[in-house]
């Protein structure tokens, strides 16, 4: 993870349809009169960031609990009091399909802004058939409006409605037939489910997992985010893409990721904005030899950030991470987690142009400069976004 394969003095050439097909050390080959070029003038260039976890898709905010937090409440104390995913539920059931669309537009312009070209996109806002529908349809019309790679997650596992209080199997059914349905309508490209004490149990899981392999989709796992459940390992075992959080994790689950293809994909704004659970170990994960990823796990109650620079920082701070580490784990280490890595994630021939001009000369300086956006120029598909 720290060998970024720079090259200095370097040149970039992409074609009509947004791929590369030169990287290397300048100068260009021969190139007709009527190329558009952009000199970087010295600047640092990466890949475009990729944001392989978030919840952008919703309606309404949740600034009153962030608040109460901060005089001392507790999220349970507040979901209690019928906040928490459950109002973010109300809210999101309430909206239509194009306001979702247009309030999820706004968030991924400014994880554009701010360096970011593909990010995974969940549900499990709407937890009916229909609404999670509606969120997932909402998703894939955002790659034409705004011009970032999107991948589409359903998340009908991510908290049990109040409707099925008393009928967790139940909901699990129809969990597991929404995804028959959504796969047979081409709706979604993963399926993530939470198995947490606070959600759904591991035997609760096993009922879905058949169900994701046999529709050809990958498996995400919400894991051992507070505390040790055997999670990771678990997940390993279904042959999940990745699992996420982690806070918790065992000595068993590292040993399990560092054996497997499954990454591991962290989330330190998590542990900034919620305030409650604890940074994972990166530098005990990475040391073993797991694969990690950084994401932001932008939503509206316990991570409300946009920005993967801001996440690097964090993981440098917190988690024993170095730049290099953390460009990586943003990057090819990303598009792993989102099965994407032969065509997003690095510069290379044959590859997407989806690449970042930073206003520095160097990417140590991209976690430094904390609260700073440095991405200059943000290109997704050969097309200037920013």
């Amino acid at each position: 993870m720290a060998d970024l394969g720079i090259v200095q003095n370097a040149a970039l050439l992409t074609d009509g349809n947004g791929d590369i097909v030169f990287a290397g050390s300048s100068p260009l080959p021969d190139l007709p009169g009527d190329v558009r070029t952009i000199d970087a003038g010295g600047r640092c260039v990466t890949p475009g960031l990729i944001d392989s976890h978030a919840h952008l898709v919703f309606a309404g905010n949740r600034a009153g609990e962030f608040y109460r937090r901060c005089a001392g409440e507790s999220y349970a104390d507040i979901a209690r009091a019928g906040g928490g995913i459950m109002s973010t539920v109300e809210a999101t059931r309430a909206a239509t399909e194009d306001e979702l669309v247009e309030s999820a537009l706004l968030r991924l312009r400014r994880m554009a802004q701010n360096g970011t070209t593909t990010v995974e996109i969940k549900s499990g806002y709407g937890l009916t058939p229909g609404d999670e529908a509606k969120m997932l349809r909402a998703t894939n019309r955002l790659y034409e409006a705004a011009g970032v790679n999107t991948f589409a997650t359903y998340m009908g596992a991510h908290a049990i409605p109040p409707e099925y209080a008393n009928g967790r199997a139940d909901y699990i059914a129809q969990v597991a037939l929404s995804i028959v349905n959504f796969a047979d309508e081409g709706l979604m490209d993963f399926v993530d489910i939470f198995v947490d004490p606070l959600a759904f149990t591991q035997a609760e899981a096993d009922k879905l997992t058949p169900v994701v392999r046999k529709a050809g989709l990958g498996l995400k796992i919400h894991g051992d985010e507070f505390a040790n459940n055997g999670t990771a390992a678990w997940a390993v075992q279904r042959g999940a893409v990745s699992v996420d959080h982690l806070g918790g994790i065992s000595r068993e689950g590292i040993s399990s990721l560092a054996a497997s293809n499954t990454v591991a994909t962290l989330l330190p704004g998590t542990m900034l904005f919620s305030g409650h659970g604890k940074f994972a170990p990166a530098r005990r994960m990475i040391d073993a030899g797991c694969a990690v990823a950084l994401a932001t796990d932008l939503n509206p109650g316990s991570s409300h950030v946009y920005s993967l620079p801001m996440v690097m920082t964090l993981a440098c701070l917190h988690m024993g991470m170095t730049a290099a580490e953390c460009l990586t784990a943003c990057t090819i280490n990303a598009a792993h987690a989102l099965r994407a890595a032969d065509r997003i994630g690095s510069l290379e021939p044959g590859k997407r142009a989806d690449l970042v001009i930073w206003d520095c000369d160097s990417y140590e300086q991209i976690p430094y400069y904390v609260g700073t956006n440095l991405a200059r120029t943000v290109i997704c598909g050969g097309r200037v976004l920013t």
